[in-house]
């Protein structure tokens, strides 16, 4: 296991969960009022041989001397980790009843730790199926991608059988002790190689110390220079709710037109407005906040089904601006200067030498990366299949992400991107944070305020229309219209 995959089992407590995971909703096929759960089960348990991982506990290593390892449970079963809602079809209030129960358990140690709930029935001829995973597997994208041995591009289930599994035999205390020691090895060898592959060149090494330097002054300023006070840095408990939001793809890519910005520029931009709504709301002064932003650094060749290959960038959330065009512009701006400091990079490597720490420092700076310190809240933006998806016979309508909070965090912002749409999910203390229910509609009113901000350019393109006349639009205009 990595520095970084230990590090969200380290801050992990009873109030702060570390898995990410999932909420699909499932469209039954015409005449069918219940899904198959036997059926997908049986899919689920033929497919883990492409995840060997789902099948491992985790191994602490005697003493603490190395970081934990993964090992076959020799007493695995699919029905400890599959579990099926009897009964339906559920209404919509106890679906969200049932998916916040589900989330705000803790994924227990002495297993593989993963869980799937099935819900069969639900109104209207919807099912539904919740995962979870925890951080110390998968990163984001890897739970999204693991997400998808679940479903299929077909009604049909294409048969992926392997063979018949067999555990690897338990180790006794001193094998694991030299495993974990050798696997530590192995993570601080390939990040040394890292470095000193970019140093062969005196160039290229220049370089590299620029960036390494620049991601140290910018962790530096980030640590000293605390994130503002804001009302989503409380005390949290263990009970977490999940609010959902859709946003068409198309209303999101035509925004992102504005001055060159990105998806994630307008994803951001459009959170930012949302979120200076909600503070309004609560009573306080609308004010900009730090988030913390994963960036995938995962490379052709990475195992994409086995830990995290991540790092993070701070990324100061424009929710003080009244001016919903001027939040895309800076966002735009900000990302881009992110993208071409390079910090982003030396941030990776600051972060996979922290494994080489004795372990009472490894903890203390799990802790603080974690802290509300350093970032107000987590905003994910996770690129999801652009096709449509089936389980069981049934079409996947929507996926919406589940993004850890650690403790004095009451508040995480997960936007997946699957087929024709943008899912925005805030996983929430409900009771830290009473008002994020009403997040989804504050959501909805960014995105317009910010569509409407940005039309006025388009439509100055477009050729004025006599009253009475019949002119032919011209290419452009049709275009953009």
């Amino acid at each position: 296991m990595s520095a970084l995959d230990a590090s969200f089992l380290r801050v992990e407590s009873p109030v702060a969960h570390m898995h990410v995971g999932w909420f699909s909703a499932l469209e039954l096929p015409r005449g069918i009022d219940r899904l198959d759960a036997g059926a997908l089960i049986e899919q689920i348990e033929s497919r883990l041989h492409l995840a060997p991982r789902f099948r491992q506990r985790v191994v602490e290593a005697p003493l603490g001397v190395a970081e934990p390892g993964w090992r076959d449970d020799p007493s695995f079963r699919i029905a400890d980790h599959v579990n099926v809602h009897p009964g339906g079809p559920l209404s919509p209030a106890a679906v969200r009843r049932v998916v916040d129960d589900f989330l705000s358990e803790q994924l227990p140690r002495d297993r593989p730790l993963w869980s799937l709930l099935v819900l069969p029935a639900v109104d209207r001829r919807r099912a539904a199926v919740i995962g979870k995973v925890h951080h110390a597997m998968v990163d984001g994208l890897a739970a999204v991608e693991l997400g998808l041995l679940l479903f299929d591009a077909g009604p049909e289930a294409t048969p992926v059988r392997g063979e018949e599994w067999r555990p690897e035999s338990e180790n006794g205390p001193v094998r694991v002790l030299l495993d974990s020691l050798a696997d530590s090895a192995v993570e601080q060898f390939r990040t040394a190689r890292r470095v000193a592959s970019l140093g062969l060149s005196p160039g290229e090494g220049i370089r590299m110390a620029s960036t390494l330097r620049k991601a140290a002054f910018s962790l530096a300023e980030d640590t000293v220079r605390p994130a503002p006070p804001s009302s989503l840095n409380v005390p949290i408990g263990p009970r977490r709710t999940l609010v959902k939001h859709r946003v068409s793809m198309a209303r999101m890519l035509r925004m992102k037109q504005h001055g060159g910005a990105s998806l994630n520029d307008v994803v951001l931009a459009v959170s930012a407005g949302a979120l200076r709504r909600l503070a309004l709301r609560q009573g306080e002064e609308a004010t900009d906040l730090r988030v913390m932003v994963p960036v995938s650094v995962r490379r052709e060749g990475d195992d994409r089904g086995q830990g995290n290959r991540i790092t993070f960038a701070f990324v100061d959330l424009p929710a003080g601006e009244p001016s919903p065009a001027a939040r895309l512009e800076r966002v735009r701006d900000q990302m881009g200067e992110l993208k071409d400091s390079g910090r982003v990079a030396g941030t990776e490597i600051l972060l996979r030498s922290v494994g080489s720490l004795p372990e009472p420092l490894k903890k203390r700076a799990a802790r603080l990366a974690a802290s509300p310190r350093l970032y107000n809240l987590t905003i994910s933006n996770v690129p999801g299949p652009r096709i449509p998806l089936y389980a069981g016979g049934a079409r996947v309508r929507s996926i919406y992400p589940v993004i850890p909070i650690p403790e004095d965090h009451a508040l995480s912002l997960g936007v997946l991107s699957y087929d024709d749409g943008l899912h925005f999910a805030a996983y929430a203390d409900p009771k830290a944070l009473p008002e994020v229910r009403r997040l989804p509609s504050m959501l909805e009113e960014a995105v317009e305020e910010l569509s409407v901000a940005v039309a006025p350019r388009e439509r100055l393109d477009r050729p004025r229309r006599r009253r009475g006349a019949h002119t032919r639009p011209s290419l452009s205009s049709a275009r953009d219209g």
